[in-house]
């Protein structure tokens, strides 16, 4: 069987909205990979296959965050309540999990980690 890219990428996009879902409820130390491969529908090892650990999907959840929230908020949303549960996700983990959370920055943003940080923290300031 004969695997095309789009069926790559639909995969890796199920595996990254999945992820956003689970990380955004229980943040970095509940999810487990378990619980992202049952949302997306696939095998846990397909996970492992696309992302290569939890940290690293973490961190390419975390970046879809920190830029949605950064594109709408300068368009100003009419519907809140998703944008409101990613700013309690960015919350959350900056003060309870700081340490991954600026670890996963530094890896996304290497030339200007702390500026992005210092825009998290302004935006979760309004």
């Amino acid at each position: 069987m004969n695997t095309t890219t789009n069926d790559l990428q639909s995969t890796e996009d199920k595996i990254l909205k999945a992820a956003q879902n689970i990380f955004i409820l229980y943040g970095y130390h509940g999810t487990k990979l378990h619980q992202i491969a049952d949302l997306a529908e696939i095998n846990k090892s397909a996970v492992h296959y696309y992302f290569r650990s939890k940290d690293k999907l973490y961190g390419k959840v975390v970046s879809r965050v920190i830029e949605n929230i950064l594109k709408e908020n300068n368009n100003l949303p009419t519907n809140q309540n998703p944008i409101e549960k990613q700013r309690w996700f960015l919350f959350t983990e900056l003060y309870n999990n700081q340490n991954r959370f600026e670890q996963a920055l530094k890896e996304l943003y290497l030339n200007d980690w702390d500026k992005k940080l210092n825009d998290v923290k302004e935006l979760l300031e309004k």
